[in-house]
């Protein structure tokens, strides 16, 4: 490949002559594009001048000028984004160089005030796409070039177009359930909203889809059984039921007494029948259809001297297809439709009625999107995939959350507008159906409470957790660049020739998540921020991974993610795993400051909670009212630092009331004797010791703990605070080290319903639990490893890599439960 510029264009006659000359192939391009990428540029141009033109382009295939006969060819790319190109032109009078880009426009010149010349080096900067070029004499044309320009970061046959088809798919869908939630309840008259060029650009669209869903509908019409009655003779009637003999007795006339038979009798029918709501719709779609197919026909013969045949005989036969549908199908015998009071959920969730349902929501409003998005040229390929990233972040996230709100779409008087803009906000909230947490993923939002300076980066992810009272942020940058680590480069040496973001990018995550604080109070402040990546245009996602921007995202939560079209999973486990971890998880994530360990208290399973048992109801009625607890006293309960009380309710005491349901904050412990506490006892122990909690208040639990055939034989046992509050049974709150409590913890996030593993039925008898069992899979923690069984395998991972990444983990153990 040639490393200087070369001739790539020349257009020349006696009169004129177009010079331009560059690399010929964009280094970037050819190192991520491999021989079998079969992408073709235009290059065309057209000549007022009647002396036929000499056009030479160059082939890279034989490395020299190749002479064309046309003046419109497709070759192998030659021009490319961020690169510079050098124009000579001249000409045998005065010329003008015009280009619609006032800088392109701008970098020729004449040089030593030669008005036949025109020199200079155009660099087309992030516009792809079509550019056209004309060189003018006297304000008459005499040359227009046009040539197709190339990005260097995406395929642009393939990645290019696909961005701009999802963009305008997700808006689209955005749309749709806007117009969905809005319209639950319309007129018919709203149709006239839409514009007839509207109108048929969308149903030119749609039409095949449109009786594709029809043909699904046909396989299975919405319909119901009616009672058809009928007096007719006797000897043509087949069959006779109760309401036939009722009728006979009060029509006795029609009895031939003679004979002993009826002549005429009540025939009673059940037959199927179409005519409902739903396909009074479905028909008043289709006749509305067919009126505004004529009118926008009328109009368009009206408007056009010399219309397009085609395009009229495309219309016809649109409306004779509609026609023959409502002759020939089930349509005919369904009557006509009065009004439109509610939609029912036949149309919004039958097979082939939700599809036409939503056409006609289209066509309601026509969808007539209005907003910077769609004015967005597009040669701006930097910040297309900037929107295209955010709205594929949404589209991963739908995949598996509840979308709960948006403000993308929004509706006034000139029809729906996308919000999504730069410099403006946008924000959706999510919901996780498993754990009820809310989410949401916001783009262009200034974050910080401008101690130092206001951050914006492009989309942060904000993360609340039940088991937390914080949010955790996560930032997402779209950054449209990319090094191809070339051979011999510092980039390329220091990385392993794999291409990635830029380290300016990975800098500026750095700067996002040390930058961005919020205040607590007056004198503190906290980092907000977990982590921030790029997201940068690259294919080789399984190559990447050997990169070590990649790497660094587990040791200190910078780094980037390979990010298009086809190139979505890293990022997509990764958010899932980020969304469905625990708050414990998210945390850990933070880079910790230095000293850390020396300062901070180190982890511990914290005995905080002391569950008490009793001795009757009356006792519970008691200690409710006087808001303590008490139990004889022992030394060793003073030796853990208790903060909280629980009741246990036995099975033999309170039946179907059994269970923990009562719990408080523990406000003072006293040393009293039994006689000083106003309750009678059963026993003689006026003069023991007792230890006497008072409490705040007494608070119940959102639902009770269930006692799963477990008790307490003792007075107590010792339990945590935390587990408590999670804990659907009593087993669960014997757990006793921070490995076993962590590892429940992230289990209870993605199964309710954890089996504990233990030796006694009477929980205060033990010192430790024997593990977990979800389904068939015993799941314990031995050590340093932690060891998944089931019937048929056993799998075991360091208990360190669990605490790196538990989604990842618990997924790989799920996948050993039996169906």
């Amino acid at each position: 490949m040639a490393t200087k510029k070369i001739d790539l264009i020349t257009i020349e006659n006696n009169q004129f002559s177009l010079n331009i000359k560059g690399k010929p192939l964009h280094p970037d391009h050819e190192k991520e594009f491999p021989e079998e990428n079969k992408a073709q540029a235009r290059i065309a141009y057209h000549s007022k001048l009647n002396q036929a033109f000499n056009f030479k382009y160059y082939d890279p295939e034989e490395d020299q000028l190749k002479l064309s006969n046309l003046n419109s060819i497709k070759s192998y790319p030659l021009f490319f984004e961020y690169q510079n190109y050098d124009f000579y032109i001249e000409a045998s009078q005065a010329i003008e160089f015009y280009h619609p880009n006032r800088e392109i426009r701008e970098s020729l010149s004449y040089p030593n005030n030669n008005d036949n010349i025109l020199y200079g080096s155009i660099n087309f900067g992030s516009d792809i796409g079509y550019s056209e070029f004309e060189i003018r004499s006297n304000n008459t044309a005499l040359l227009s070039l046009k040539l197709e320009v190339f990005p260097s970061k995406i395929d642009y046959q393939k990645d290019y177009q696909q961005l701009i088809s999802e963009v305008n798919q997700e808006v689209y869908n955005l749309a749709y359930d806007f117009l969905r939630k809005t319209y639950q309840n319309m007129k018919i008259a709203e149709e006239n909203n839409v514009t007839e060029a509207e109108f048929f650009v969308i149903i030119k669209n749609i039409f095949d889809d449109l009786f594709k869903a029809f043909r699904r509908i046909e396989e299975s019409p919405h319909h119901r059984i009616i009672k058809k009655r009928n007096v007719r003779p006797a000897a043509r009637v087949k069959s006779i039921n109760r309401q036939s003999i009722k009728w006979l007795n009060k029509n006795s006339q029609h009895y031939n007494r003679k004979l002993q038979l009826p002549e005429k009798i009540l025939a009673v029918e059940k037959k199927l029948s179409y005519n409902n709501f739903e396909n009074k719709f479905l028909k008043w779609v289709f006749t509305e259809l067919i009126k505004r197919l004529h009118s926008f026909k009328d109009k368009y013969l009206d408007y056009k001297q010399n219309p397009d045949q085609d395009l009229v005989n495309k219309i016809e036969k649109m409306i004779r297809k509609l026609k023959l549908t409502l002759k020939r199908s089930f349509l005919e015998q369904v009557g006509e439709l009065q009004k439109i009071d509610s939609i029912s959920l036949v149309l919004q969730m039958a097979p082939g009625y939700k599809e036409i349902y939503r056409y006609y929501l289209m066509l309601l409003k026509g969808l007539s999107l209005n907003g910077e998005i769609f004015r967005l040229s597009i040669k701006e390929l930097w910040q297309l995939y900037e929107y295209w990233t955010f709205l594929k972040l949404n589209r991963l996230l739908q995949n598996k959350y509840k979308m709960i709100k948006n403000n993308i779409i929004e509706l006034d008087y000139s029809g729906i507008n996308v919000t999504l803009s730069k410099g403006a906000q946008a924000e959706v909230e999510y919901i996780n159906p498993i754990t009820e947490e809310v989410f949401t993923l916001s783009y262009n939002t200034q974050t910080g409470d401008g101690i130092t300076t206001n951050q914006q980066p492009d989309n942060i992810l904000s993360l609340s957790k039940k088991d937390s009272k914080y949010h955790y942020k996560f930032i997402f940058d779209a950054k449209y660049r990319l090094n191809m680590a070339e051979e011999g480069t510092r980039y390329g040496n220091r990385y392993k020739g794999i291409p990635g973001p830029e380290e300016a990018d990975i800098n500026t995550m750095h700067r996002y998540r040390d930058a961005v604080a919020a205040e607590l109070s007056e004198s503190k402040y906290q980092r907000t921020m977990v982590g921030a990546y790029v997201l940068f245009p690259y294919h080789d996602q399984q190559k990447f991974k050997n990169h070590q921007f990649y790497k660094s995202i587990d040791k200190i939560n910078i780094g980037a993610f390979p990010f298009l079209p086809d190139s979505t999973e890293l990022l997509a486990d990764f958010l899932e795993n980020i969304i469905d971890e625990s708050a414990f998880s998210n945390y850990n994530r933070n880079l910790l400051p230095l000293g850390t360990e020396e300062f901070r208290p180190q982890a511990e399973f914290k005995i905080d909670l002391l569950l008490g048992s009793l001795s009757s109801k009356a006792q519970l009625d008691y200690l409710l009212k006087e808001k303590i607890y008490y139990l004889p006293f022992q030394q060793t309960i003073l030796n853990h630092n208790i903060e909280h009380i629980a009741i246990f309710q036995s099975k033999s005491k309170f039946g179907d009331q059994s269970g923990i349901k009562y719990y408080a904050e523990v406000k003072n412990i006293k040393i009293v004797k039994r006689k000083d506490i106003d309750f009678p006892s059963s026993r003689s122990t006026g003069d023991a010791d007792y230890l006497l909690f008072e409490v705040e208040k007494w608070q119940q639990l959102g639902k009770k703990i269930t006692t799963e055939g477990y008790g307490v034989s003792g007075s107590h046992i010792y339990s945590n605070y935390m587990l408590l509050k999670k804990a659907d049974t009593l087993p669960e709150l014997s757990i006793r080290s921070l490995k076993e409590w962590r590892l429940w913890f992230e289990l209870k996030r993605v199964k309710e319903e954890i089996n504990i593993l233990v030796k006694n039925k009477n929980l205060d008898k033990i010192n430790r639990i024997g593990g977990f069992k979800v389904a068939n899979v015993e799941i314990i923690v031995d050590k340093e490893e932690l060891i998944a069984a089931s019937d048929e395998e056993i799998i075991d991972f360091p208990y360190q890599e669990f605490l790196k990444n538990p989604r990842s983990i618990l997924n790989e153990i799920m996948e050993l439960i039996s169906e």
